[in-house]
């Protein structure tokens, strides 16, 4: 069995590794290409794949558990084991990701009185139903037991919403209970003391969520975290999501290329997003009280466009990672075909 460890740096099998991680997000991409997506991931020069998974998207009704088609996430884990991918899963209760309600299920707010992220203990119970069922499924696949899973988060960004502890220990604890043995992060904006902090919890490496300024943010990072343990940025924004009524939004290639070699050359990092996909079935959330809701498309303008092509960002962060890593291509094996469905008119409106 392989060990991935955290000390001073990132360990695997006893050996220095250097994390180069893209998320893709299952529930995002149809299963009928996540092969491909993952085939891109490996071309670009990634060694990881990162993905949330969404409780509302797999528990819809309080017991009621979907695994099935677009919910398989054990096959997604497959998928990237086969093609010699590591994975990093983000499966707390709240994962953001202007996804409906951070994730959270919709039937937890039956109870009038329920208190969401903190020690309520309704709200525990709940999760604990939940991880009862999750959990046991992610095991298997971690690295020390054959597995490509090298770390799994707790919470996420945190610091933003509370600084309840006891809440975190019950997560991490929770975990562990349920079988989970890899090595735990978290993930908070560096920009602030109090936020980062806030979001950090004994037996988790903290990590950072940013897409500028990555010296200085990292630079940051050093000061709260100390000097023995590695730099990750789990987030590296080398896009962003649109909004109803505004414009796409869009990062130049080469101030994304030169963000991301600074990265690799002081640490570790993950595309946010590698591919952003879409969101389906209405499942698009709200980032904050100013702005109207998230559109359907999550296209990011990451390295692969929503629906799958390469992009000049795409080639111009390969040529980053390259500096850093022999990139091993492999062949890609789903035919792509885009059609022309024509103009659709919009006849009325409720």
């Amino acid at each position: 069995m392989s060990r991935f460890e955290i000390r001073d740096k990132f360990y695997l099998d006893g050996k220095p590794f250097k994390v180069i991680s893209g998320s893709i997000h299952y529930f995002r991409t149809v299963p009928e290409y996540w092969q491909d997506r993952l085939e891109k991931l490996v071309n670009i020069g990634c060694n990881t794949v990162e993905t949330y998974i969404p409780w509302n998207f797999h528990e819809t009704e309080k017991g009621n558990f979907n695994w099935n088609g677009m919910h398989d996430i054990c096959r997604f884990i497959e998928l990237a084991d086969k093609l010699g991918l590591y994975m990093i899963i983000r499966p707390s209760p709240y994962i953001c990701s202007e996804w409906e309600f951070g994730g959270l299920p919709a039937w937890l707010l039956k109870d009038r009185a329920m208190r969401l992220r903190c020690s309520y203990k309704p709200y525990l119970n709940a999760v604990d139903s939940y991880y009862s069922v999750l959990m046991p499924k992610l095991a298997p696949y971690q690295i020390d037991n054959g597995g490509n899973i090298i770390m799994m988060q707790i919470e996420n960004e945190y610091g933003y919403y509370g600084n309840d502890t006891s809440y975190l220990e019950f997560l991490r604890d929770t975990m562990r209970k349920y079988g989970i043995t890899v090595p735990f992060v978290t993930s908070d904006g560096p920009w602030s003391e109090f936020v980062f902090k806030s979001g950090m919890v004994d037996g988790a490496l903290p990590t950072g969520n940013f897409g500028s300024s990555a010296k200085w943010q990292f630079g940051e990072m050093r000061r709260f975290i100390g000097e023995d343990k590695p730099l990750m940025c789990m987030e590296f924004w080398n896009g962003w999501f649109d909004v109803w009524g505004e414009e796409h939004n869009i990062t130049a290639p080469e101030k994304a290329a030169q963000e991301l070699d600074i990265l690799l050359k002081n640490g570790s990092m993950n595309f946010y997003m590698f591919e952003g996909g879409t969101n389906f079935g209405f499942m698009s959330g709200k980032n904050n009280e100013k702005k109207t809701g998230i559109v359907t498309s999550y296209d990011y303008d990451a390295p692969l466009t929503e629906d799958g092509r390469i992009t000049e960002k795409y080639e111009k962060c390969k040529e980053v990672i390259s500096r850093y890593t022999d990139i091993n291509e492999v062949p890609l094996t789903t035919q792509i075909r885009r059609l022309e469905y024509g103009e659709i008119r919009c006849t009325a409106k409720t």
